[in-house]
């Protein structure tokens, strides 16, 4: 074996060339046992943070990097809860306290009218202690080498990065990590790293897709004005469309085009991506896997964090893993679930699937998801309570799941009191910082829902 393994994907790649298989216990335990002896890092997971409460919980959850936006540069902006500069150093302290990574999002395709405020924009952030920047044009790469020549730059997946010609050229232009395209294949991935094995590749592995070419669309422009490539996606691909058709040679016969019972057809919202259950053919090629949905829930964020932290660690330490730690990626709000192009060929792709929802959106709108314990906890009259904003309606004896870093179970709602501490029956949706209590005292940070 010669050369220098530098990380614990090379680690494996070396081994995987050997015909040595990912799932053999001992392999995952001597991966670990390298991992601390020579430094090796593990496949890192980065978790969306589009507010300081999200960002505060991915980390809490596991996440060893934190993504989150910076005003007036992301994709997200609408999305983005991080509404200031003194907020974004906030966010910025809170996770680093927890020993996580904060990588700021500057992702936009900026026109000339937008250059003058992306330097602004860089010049104000250069003190707030990003461990790393993602961006997408060679334009404002220019603009982040000139201002922060020392911060590590990640090229964004807004890029469609797709081969190794391509890595190799931004390795060599001195950009630390690339963030590749969501449509390729594994088999490319792992050619990827062996071409270019100095480069970190990071892959999304969870979340929402886009209809469109890693993201690039321009359907929001087109319908309402709103560019996706400039922070202000407006979904429209998640939209129900009535379809007809038209046959040349009958004109003004239409034909309608049904999926659903009242004939709305989702015929361009892609289904969201889970790979949870594929994670062991991933690791070995990947230096960090991209949880998607920095406009997603708190209960997203940590369920979906602790999801895939789990598995991670279980498949690494030969450990088994727990089915409902797994399950909780079918907890949250969700598109139906497919492995996405990672594992499926287009040219052999069944005619029986779709890479669209079919008749509904999945449970993607089912409400529940209750509300995060807050750090705050307040005693009254001896007894302990915890301030809380619920989601949703909830009343004295409310039966909810609850989730912490550590621990999941069940719960009851013993005692409601309102801000001042007026004593409740039930905390109205959205009514901030109500106070309760239940069968066992409620840390900051567990997330309360009820189980589907």
């Amino acid at each position: 074996m010669s050369g220098i393994i530098c990380s614990l994907s090379d680690f494996f790649l070396v081994f995987s060339e050997q015909k040595t298989t990912l799932a053999d216990v001992w392999q995952a335990s001597l991966a670990l046992f390298m991992t601390k002896k020579i430094g090796m890092s593990l496949p890192t997971i980065v978790a969306p943070g589009g507010s300081y409460q999200k960002a505060l919980t991915a980390a809490r959850y596991g996440a060893e990097e934190v993504y989150m936006g910076v005003p007036f540069t992301s994709l997200r902006m609408r999305q983005n809860k991080i509404g200031d500069f003194t907020q974004l150093k906030e966010t910025i302290d809170a996770v680093h306290a927890l020993g996580t990574k904060a990588l700021l999002t500057m992702n936009i395709f900026p026109r000339n009218m937008d250059i003058k405020i992306f330097e602004a924009t860089v010049e104000k952030i250069a003190d707030v202690g990003a461990d790393a920047i993602i961006f997408s044009d060679p334009g404002t790469f220019h603009v982040l080498r000139k201002y922060l020549p020392n911060t590590p730059l990640h090229l964004s997946t807004q890029t469609s990065t797709m081969n190794y010609s391509a890595v190799q050229f931004w390795y060599d232009m001195g950009v630390k990590r690339v963030v590749l395209a969501r449509e390729l294949h594994l088999e490319e991935i792992k050619e990827i790293k062996k071409q270019v094995p100095g480069m970190e590749l990071e892959v999304f592995v969870h979340g929402a897709m886009c209809m469109s070419y890693s993201g690039r669309c321009l359907l929001g422009d087109y319908m309402n004005g709103r560019p996706g490539n400039k922070g202000e996606c407006s979904h429209a691909c998640r939209f129900g469309y009535k379809v007809w058709i038209e046959e040349e040679r009958r004109p003004g016969k239409l034909m309608q085009l049904e999926e659903g019972e009242d004939g709305t057809n989702y015929i361009l919202s892609s289904r969201d991506l889970c790979t949870i259950e594929k994670l062991q053919e991933i690791l070995p090629y990947v230096d960090a896997m991209k949880i998607e949905g920095r406009s997603k829930s708190e209960f997203y964020v940590g369920a979906i964090v602790k999801a895939y932290k789990h598995v991670r660690d279980a498949i690494l330490q030969g450990k088994p893993i727990d089915p409902e730690i797994q399950d909780l990626v079918n907890q949250v709000p969700h598109r139906e679930y497919w492995s996405g192009f990672l594992f499926n060929d287009l040219k052999n792709f069944p005619e029986t699937e779709s890479f669209t929802t079919k008749t509904s959106p999945g449970p993607l709108f089912n409400r529940n998801y209750f509300g995060i314990i807050e750090d705050e906890q307040v005693e009254i009259e001896g007894e302990l309570y915890a301030r809380f904003t619920p989601k949703e309606v909830i009343e004295v004896g409310t039966e909810l799941s609850y989730l912490t870093p550590k621990a999941k179970g069940k719960l009851t709602i013993t005692g409601i009191r309102d801000a001042k501490g007026k004593v409740l029956e039930k905390g109205t949706c959205n009514t901030p910082g109500i106070l309760i209590k239940a069968d066992f005292p409620l840390e900051g940070g567990t997330l309360l829902y009820q189980k589907m």
